[in-house]
């Protein structure tokens, strides 16, 4: 079967595309975990509602439930008509911390030098401080203004997927068998129970085969994901005199997506806080990170000496600095009381860090098939101060090392909590999912490689129904993160790459 191009251009593509991007991210649909409603927040409904307009005018036929559910069929035509159909998904959630923004910037044909943050001149992103990013050298960039991410997990392949649609009605001639596209809420947060019924809906219209469209990596295919816990450990509140002078700080990590920590240099400051103290003589009475952005916290050491402090704070934030690592004082408030709790809880970071397990530990290490282990936030609660941890790993053995490797550093004091596993075991027996991926990219002269996924999709009640999911990249840079990029040639090429994966499975 030959595949057909759309008569766009790239230009056109792009641009169309990028006025769907503009669209989408304008809307704050980010969840919320202390919420016990589905959707997690009002803007994921209202997404939904707003994308049901859009594919209706397309020609679909859109249905919404109470979860914020949306599917858009379109029927199958031409050679596809016949065919079995194609689900593809998105989730309309974006993470904490993501603010919307009406536009976004654009950096014509970047050649690798520092991008214009209108909004945080101090982040410092070029391909000599991040080297990943030299595939998108010579594009033409899209970003925000670096204060916040504005949502690109995964309100880019919703972009794809809307684009998939448009050049779809403006190309009749294209076959492609029958097309749900689904819109679900609150896969940041790992809700799973608007899913079920989604699935067996989805089973019950013959769906078989579908793609979840939330890749990193620009036309990466995904039939792996980790195998994830959460650990949390409780150190028992102490309150305690101040011996000293009272330091308070805020402390500005890097932040990133665990899936791209190396290549970004991640550090928490959970971490950073560890290494302060094994550079000065202090005691740490309060930690507690920032609930928007885990990378950041507000620290209150007590000191003898002050000043010795701040030069180890400098020591310890300098090298991460081009990345968006800080930090300053702050006014401590009136009627802080101290908590021994907080020393505790970074004396065992630092243990944790020194052992030696026999794996990989943290995210920043991490990459490929490698599991991590990280200590990421530190909250205040009634009971003393929680320290959670990510565990992750591509093996259900490599997972149980690590919570045993927890359990064992805690003395057995950890809550573990299960969170999703690989999904490659369950798709071994269905290969056209990477080869009809593949057979896309070849079409279009697109390498187009098979990656791991450093995270999950939330897939498990489609594996349950009988629904092979698989996932396509959608390519950019700095997930979840200030950072976030993508480019004008990213839109318009996965765009086109869709276009073709949905011919090649109308064989």
């Amino acid at each position: 079967m030959k595949l057909l191009n759309p008569a766009q251009t790239d230009q056109q593509i792009a641009n169309q595309a990028r006025n769907h991007l503009e669209a989408v991210v304008a809307i704050d649909s980010a969840s919320d975990e202390d919420s016990a409603t589905i959707p997690s927040t009002v803007g994921q409904a209202t997404l939904a509602r707003w994308l049901g307009s859009f594919f209706e005018k397309l020609g679909a036929e859109v249905e919404q439930d109470d979860f914020a559910n949306i599917i858009a069929t379109f029927p199958g035509r031409g050679a596809g008509a016949a065919a079995p159909p194609l689900a593809l998904m998105v989730h309309l959630d974006t993470a904490k911390g993501t603010v919307a923004v009406p536009s976004l910037e654009l950096t014509n044909d970047w050649n690798g030098s520092p991008i214009p943050w209108n909004a945080n001149a101090r982040l410092q992103v070029d391909t000599n401080t991040f080297p990943s990013l030299a595939s998108f050298v010579g594009q033409d960039l899209l970003h925000g203004p670096g204060d916040a991410p504005f949502g690109l997990d995964d309100k880019l392949g919703l972009t794809h997927m809307m684009t998939l649609a448009w050049l779809l009605h403006e190309n009749p001639e294209i076959p492609h068998p029958p097309l749900l596209l689904v819109g679900r809420p609150d896969e940041e947060i790992g809700r799973m129970e608007a899913l079920v019924g989604l699935a067996q809906l989805l089973s019950g219209r013959g769906v078989h085969t579908g793609y979840t469209v939330d890749g990193i990596a620009p036309f990466e295919i995904n039939v792996e994901n980790f195998n994830a816990a959460g650990a949390s450990i409780v150190f028992d509140t102490r309150p305690v005199q101040p011996e000293g002078d009272l330091l308070a700080i805020r402390l500005m990590g890097v932040n990133t997506h665990g899936a791209t920590a190396l290549a970004e240099g991640h550090r928490g400051a959970v971490r950073l806080a560890a290494e302060l103290l094994e550079r000065c003589e202090a005691r740490l009475v309060s930690l507690v990170s920032d609930p928007q952005r885990d990378c950041d916290a507000e620290l209150v050491l007590d000191c003898q000496h002050a000043q010795s402090v701040r030069d180890a704070l400098d020591k310890v934030v300098a090298p991460h600095r081009a990345r968006g690592a800080s930090w300053h004082e702050r006014q401590l408030p009136d009627d802080f009381v101290g908590d021994a709790a907080y020393d505790q809880l970074v004396r065992f970071v630092q243990q944790f860090l020194d052992s030696q397990p026999g794996f990989t530990l943290l995210a920043e290490d991490s990459e490929g098939h490698d599991g991590y282990s990280q200590p990421y936030r530190s909250v205040a609660t009634p009971a003393g101060a929680r320290l959670d941890l990510r565990l992750r790993d591509f093996t259900e053995r490599g997972l149980a090392a690590r919570i045993e490797h927890v359990n064992q550093l805690s003395r057995n004091r950890a809550t573990i909590e299960q969170q999703y596993v690989n999904m490659g075991p369950r798709l071994e027996g269905r290969p056209e999912l990477v080869q009809w991926a593949k057979q896309a990219a070849e079409a279009l002269d697109i390498e187009a490689p098979t990656l791991p996924i450093r995270g999950g999709t939330g897939v498990d009640p489609f594996l349950d129904a009988g629904i092979a999911v698989g996932n396509l990249g959608t390519g950019y840079f700095a997930p979840e993160s200030e950072k976030e990029l993508t480019s004008m040639s990213m839109l318009s090429g996965h765009a086109r790459w869709l276009v073709a994966l949905v011919q090649v499975a109308s064989q």
